[in-house]
């Protein structure tokens, strides 16, 4: 697709999403009940704790100041038939034209947005004075894509608050609470600061006079900044503004929780949904998850090291399709050919800049150390096979990851 062609694609779908709106977050955390069978113990323990220990709902959540953060940010799912949409547009222009792309989106939200619409009947959030758009969809898929820092430059530029932006602030504070991990500790840092030049907009359009710090009884000053009519959507602001600024010190803190305490948690599980997600997102055979599954069988029913062997017989048959499946999708998409091997593709893949040499030798290795463990006559520890199959589900995010912020489609 032509960048002038995304453009206009880009502005039908957030034309669309003003009036309305599709995204939204919903709590999944008994969805754990579905893949029970297939936990080990200690991730259905792990899991009924979770879902034992009361919590409000959304909709309770929503109407607290700050906003609590929730501590394991897998529960809370984000999805958006038109931010699929939008994701689908980005991936179909070329990796140069992205940015420019990016640019244009961020356009809306550096003029303050482009209007409101009537919230629809049965929409949820958000909304300000009934009133939603499209800037909540902008400020998600930014983020998503990893451009976190350009989106909060954007929030820098407008002149006046808007009924836009309050939205927009008020979906950013939700973002927080429940995925804070889609930020680093360093960016969760810097976003009060970030937004600062935002809250100091909205705050001037919050009084007509005050009384000056110091000042004498009586004494006011008159607000030069000032427009009668912004005062709603200005407090809104200021006030999610300071709601983030709280929220970002305990998602800190959920950093610094897990790096110190080490204890047993399910980001492992819920990394393998992220995986099989992205495989059917992105367009891999399914029987990528065929596989993935016949190894989480011989893993979670083994009790015999033979049968952990076949398990990591399915870990290696995995990640070496994922490297050729993607590189022989990459290359077609050039008018390349790359050897349908593994070696090859790895190769490939590392010269066409989807990760470092580092990298490369990385993956090489691990590859090597399953096939030597697989094959190994005496079978393999179960210690050992959890491990590595730890270590591919990992891989496989960051991979997929990489692989869908590029915009790669696999046919």
């Amino acid at each position: 697709m032509q960048i002038a062609e995304a453009k206009l694609a880009v502005d039908q779908i957030l034309n669309e999403e003003r009036e309305r709106p599709t995204v939204g977050y919903e709590d999944i955390a008994n969805e754990w009940v579905k893949r029970s069978k297939e936990m080990l113990p200690e991730e259905i323990a792990a899991w009924n704790r979770i879902t034992s220990v009361p919590r409000m709902n959304l909709w309770a959540q929503r109407k607290e100041s700050p906003r609590p953060v929730t501590e394991t940010p897998y529960i809370f799912q984000f999805s958006g038939t038109n931010f699929d949409l939008l994701i689908s547009a980005y991936g179909d222009v070329s990796e140069n034209n992205r940015p420019q792309l990016v640019g244009h989106i961020l356009q809306r939200i550096e003029v303050g947005g482009t209007g409101t619409y009537h919230k629809p009947e049965g929409y949820a959030f958000p909304s300000f004075a009934g009133k939603v758009c499209e800037l909540p969809l902008a400020a998600e898929f930014c983020i998503r894509t990893g451009n976190i820092e350009p989106f909060f430059a954007a929030t820098a530029k407008p002149q006046m608050p808007t009924r836009s932006l309050a939205i927009m602030v008020m979906q950013l504070e939700e973002t927080i609470a429940l995925n804070w991990d889609l930020f680093s500790n360093e960016q969760l840092g810097k976003i009060p600061q970030w937004l600062a030049p935002l809250g100091e907009i909205a705050y001037r359009q919050t009084y007509s006079v005050r009384r000056p710090r110091g000042g004498a009884s009586g004494a006011t000053e008159r607000n030069p900044y000032y427009i009668m009519g912004r005062e709603q959507e200005a407090n809104q602001i200021v006030k999610s503004i300071v709601g983030i600024a709280k929220e970002c010190e305990q998602a800190r803190f959920w950093y610094l929780k897990g790096r110190l305490q080490r204890t047993v948690n399910l980001e492992v599980e819920s990394d393998k949904a992220k995986v099989e997600g992205f495989l059917t997102k992105l367009g891999f055979s399914s029987d990528m998850i065929k596989t993935l599954n016949a190894a989480e069988n011989d893993y979670r029913s083994t009790t015999n090291p033979f049968e952990l062997k076949s398990c990591l017989g399915h870990i290696r048959s995995f990640l070496e399709h994922l490297h050729r499946q993607a590189a022989k999708s990459i290359a077609a998409t050039a008018g390349n050919t790359v050897v349908d091997r593994w070696g090859s593709a790895t190769i490939y893949l590392a010269e066409q800049g989807y990760y470092t040499k580092q990298h490369e030798t990385f993956v090489t290795s691990l590859y090597t150390l399953i096939s030597d463990a697989s094959v190994h006559p005496l079978g393999a520890e179960r210690e050992y096979a959890r491990l590595l199959r730890n270590v591919v589900i990992e891989y496989g995010v960051m991979f997929l990851t990489v692989l869908a912020k590029k915009g790669v489609k696999v046919s």
